[in-house]
């Protein structure tokens, strides 16, 4: 069988860029961002993708902030959904496989700990609504898609929370985060191996996967945890204590956010083989490779 050719959507984004490093490495890969495909111009995506060959399209591209997504619901439709629907009647017409990435927003995040593929979805944004109606069009265009829920992504192609608090805690001692929202942090260099063994190993897998690392965390224990690996290396944080809020008292936050979307990792632990690591040592990893590179 020869090696598939991949094509990459969201290149500019965290998840892409991670994606077109570690899969360039073993496949023939091209990434494209907005500037290569538009989702705000949906008549273009099928003429694009059909001058271009591929065997794999990984749609990392879309809407993302919830509070964007919120002020401008039509945009968000045509990027979480309308050109995802594009996408997937395009890689179903010439044979080619979609893995489609959505979210953890898709839940209510209330009246559940733990939450599985196949729990009812109730999203309690536009952003989490548009990217559930992309799912679905996604899988209706083509069966053999498959789409791939990740939570609170991070890594070293675009500062998330754990930078953005270490970097506050270089300049002061005074450092808040919401501790009643809770999910699974992931880190974007594991979803790339799980990628890749999905690709290579599991080319007929389809329908919905959690792709999410293994235990729980709030925005609080996740900055606190950030900030111990960060002064046991000796970064210059002032602190590492951080003040516990919760999401109630951030009025400046345009969309509601689900309280409690951690996602059961168990089909995917079942089907990759081996056992999923916590966040916590993913994120050690991540963060001794940026302040202690070899």
């Amino acid at each position: 069988m020869p090696s598939p050719r991949i094509l990459i959507l969201g290149a500019t984004g965290g998840l892409g860029r991670a994606l077109h490093r570690h899969l360039a490495a073993h496949f023939e890969t091209t990434s494209w961002g907005r500037a290569e495909l538009d989702f705000e111009k949906p008549d273009s995506i099928s003429a694009r993708l059909a001058a271009h060959p591929f065997d794999v399209l990984l749609n990392a591209a879309g809407m993302t902030s919830p509070d964007a997504c919120e002020v401008q619901p039509e945009r968000a439709l045509l990027a979480n959904a309308v050109a995802p629907q594009i996408l997937a009647e395009c890689c179903h017409a010439r044979g080619a496989r979609m893995i489609h990435f959505s979210t953890d927003y898709v839940f209510s995040g209330v009246q559940r700990d733990l939450w599985f593929e196949g729990d009812e979805t109730v999203p309690v944004n536009v952003y989490g609504r548009t990217k559930l109606a992309g799912e679905k069009a996604v899988l209706k265009a083509s069966p053999s898609a498959l789409v791939a829920r990740v939570s609170w992504l991070f890594g070293p192609d675009k500062p998330s929370h754990p930078d953005s608090i270490i970097q506050r805690a270089l300049e002061t001692d005074e450092l808040s985060a919401v501790a009643d929202k809770i999910s699974v942090p992931t880190s974007n260099a594991d979803i790339c191996g799980w990628i890749e063994q999905l690709i290579i190993r599991h080319p007929t897998t389809h329908g919905l996967l959690h792709l999410c690392n293994s235990g729980v965390a709030s925005w609080h224990s996740w900055a606190e945890a950030a900030l111990a690996i960060a002064a046991g290396l000796e970064v210059p944080v002032k602190t590492t204590t951080v003040q516990p809020i919760e999401l109630a008292s951030l009025t400046q936050l345009k969309a509601p956010r689900p309280l409690l979307t951690v996602m059961s990792n168990a089909k995917c632990q079942s089907l990759l083989g081996g056992e999923i690591r916590n966040w916590y040592d993913a994120l050690e990893e991540y963060l001794v490779q940026k302040y202690q590179p070899q």
